[in-house]
Parts: C-alpha cells; structure tokens; sequence
C-alpha cells in the first residue's frame, strides 16, 4: 500500500509536468500564430482563459490533501488541526531555504511522505494565506538592529490568516545568539482587529485588555503574561514611533504530526511584499493600521519573491535530523539561506532610500529581476 501511495504522487508529478509542457508548447504556437497573422492576433485571448484554469495556476490543494492523508492513515498518524491561541511562545531550531517554484510540487510529496499536511483552519486545501504587518520608524531602528544581529534585537509585526480580518496576532520576535546558550523567541498575543488602531495609538489601555480577556474566559497565568507583552509592545511602538512599514502576503502549507515538535516544515508560495509606510506612526495613527485596499498600489511598492521559502524547525538533537530530513536538504532541490527574512527582504527592496545596508542575498542572480 505504501508503494501504490508513493506511486499516485508520483504520476500526479508526471501529469503536472505534462500539463507545463503543453502550457508551453501552446503559448509558443500561439506566439507563432500572431506573428504570422498580426490582423487576427489571438495570443492575448486564449493565454487569458488558459491562466484562470486551475491546473496552470498550480492549484493542486485538494490533491496534496488526499496524498496526505494517504500516507497519514499508512503512517497510522493524522492530519490534524492546530490550535491558534491567543497566547504562544515559541522556541525553535530554523534554518530557512530558498525553492525555485518548479520544484515545489516534487518537494511537497517528499515531505508528505513522512510529515502530514498540518491544517490550521477548519477549511480545505494544503495551504493558508497569512498577511503580516511589520513595524519600524523613519530611522528603520529595528531593520537595522535585525540586519546587525544585535542581541535583544526585536521585530514587530501584525498577522492575520485568511482572507477575512477578524483576529490580528501581535508578535515580537526577539534575537538572541545562539552561542549565549539562549535561542531566539517568538510571543505574541491576539486582538479584534477594531482594537487595533485603539492599541498602536494608545487610546486602549491594559486594564481593558485583561478586562476583555477575563470576559472570554482566559486563565489568569495567560491573561499576566500576554498584559506583560501587551504593555512592553506599547512601550516600545510609542518610544520609537513605530508605524507600518512593510506587509507580507503568501500561502503557507505546514507540515508536522500532530502533538509532535519534533519536525516541523512549512513552505511559502507566492511571496508578495508590499509598502506599508502610509499610515502614519504611533500616536498619530487614527484610522487606518494597513493600506486601504481598494487603492491601487504602484508598480515601485510592491514586489513578487520569485521562489518559495521552506522552513525547517527541528527539536531535540538538531544536529542529527532524520534520514529523510537530511535527503530532502540534499536533493539539490533547495538552497540554504542563511537568516532569511522576508521583513528584511521587503524592506531592503521597497525602501530603499530609508536603509543603510542591504542583505548579502540581494545580489543573487536568481532574485535579480525581482529586486
């Protein structure tokens, strides 16, 4: 059975690289057609209703799911659903690489084979979009604490999932060296998103907050520690006048058996990052906390990251992964990147006129046309 599992992705993989070569071979023909015909051109037609069929926009969700459960069921694990609480703190072990777009299926079913697809929404699909905020001032304080490894040095960000903005996770991630013995962490709390302006203008206090936490029913341990956080974000938004800077868009798939740490995977697709230094800072934030969407954004504010980011969070002995973790690392399929960061990244490319120095990947040649 396991086998016949491993087969069906493998003939799933077959019929997608068909699918490609035929998208390629009938865009060419019908370059051809309108070159040699100029009066009856029919390339812009035909390649527009060919990109909107689900195949060629890569939306095999429904596909990866059943190969995972396939294998999941083999494995005698589950699938599983995560629970998004309010309050986590995580501690990991990532190392972040980069995976060109057409090897993203075949890296899917590598990783299915061993790690269930990790739903983390009561919806379908393989995949989640996440939008993230993330803050700075004009003096890109906390880029450049990033970019120089500063111990303490924090990112701030807002996250929400889906599509619909209901619940808003503010998180910091703080760097710590590693070869202090400390590793770097991740807090966050949640918020309604009409909160939001409230909270970064200063006009929602703490009390409020632990008073709306009590209401939902939150445990007092909880409800101290994200107060805590609560008001060490504020502090720190108001000192530096902290606003908006840059936003993130993808589509994440996770990988983990439920209850497990020990592996974790996720993988980014369709990277998009876009200018967000348009809603003022701090205090002088009123109304809006993010770009007003139904303004059209121009072409020098946003950018579209040409690969997938795959992320590998180990715990226990990080020095000795699995069999199949290490195989995975050495398929030639990704490439190490030391201390990615898509805030990083987006900031360097979008605003540029405000950074002192950019990252050593900005000048890799497979991102070149992007940045």
């Amino acid at each position: 059975l396991e086998a016949e599992a491993k087969q069906l992705g493998s003939d799933f993989l077959a019929l997608e690289k068909f699918v490609n070569l035929n998208y390629q071979a009938f865009e060419k023909l019908l370059k051809n057609h309108d070159r040699l015909m100029p009066h009856t051109p029919c390339h812009q037609f035909y390649m527009a209703k060919l990109r909107n069929q689900d195949w060629i926009r890569n939306d095999f969700s429904d596909v990866f799911v059943a190969l995972s459960d396939c294998h999941s069921l083999l494995r005698q694990d589950d699938s599983g659903t995560a629970n998004n609480d309010a309050k986590q703190d995580f501690v990991r072990n990532t190392k972040k690489y980069w995976v060109p777009t057409e090897h993203v299926s075949s890296l899917k079913h590598l990783i299915l084979q061993h790690l269930p697809v990790f739903r983390v929404w009561t919806g379908g699909g393989d995949s989640q979009l996440i939008n993230s905020v993330y803050f700075d001032n004009r003096q890109m304080q906390l880029y450049h604490g990033r970019m120089d490894k500063t111990p303490g040095a924090i990112a701030l960000r807002l996250r929400w999932y889906g599509t619909e903005i209901k619940s808003v996770f503010v998180e910091r991630k703080t760097h710590l060296d590693a070869w202090t013995g400390n590793v770097s962490v991740k807090e966050r709390f949640v918020l309604d998103e009409p909160l939001v302006v409230p909270f970064l203008n200063g006009s929602y206090t703490v009390n409020e907050f632990a008073d709306d936490m009590k209401r939902k029913g939150k445990k007092d341990s909880d409800i101290q520690e994200a107060c805590k956080l609560f008001s060490q974000i504020a502090r720190v938004i108001e000192s530096k006048q902290l606003g908006p800077t840059v936003r993130t868009q993808y589509m994440r798939t996770a990988f983990q058996i439920p209850f497990d740490a020990t592996v974790r995977i996720s993988l980014d697709t369709n990277l998009a990052m876009v200018r967000e230094d348009c809603c003022g800072y701090a205090s002088t934030i009123t109304e809006r906390w993010r770009r007003d969407e139904r303004i059209p954004v121009k072409a020098s504010e946003h950018t579209h990251f040409p690969h997938a980011i795959l992320e590998v969070k180990l715990q226990g002995d990080v020095e000795n992964p699995p069999r199949w973790v290490k195989d995975l690392l050495e398929s030639g399929m990704v490439t190490e990147v030391y201390k990615f960061s898509k805030f990083i990244h987006g900031s360097a490319v979008l605003l540029t006129e405000l950074v002192a120095a950019a990252p050593y990947w900005i000048d890799d040649v497979s991102i070149r046309d992007s940045v």
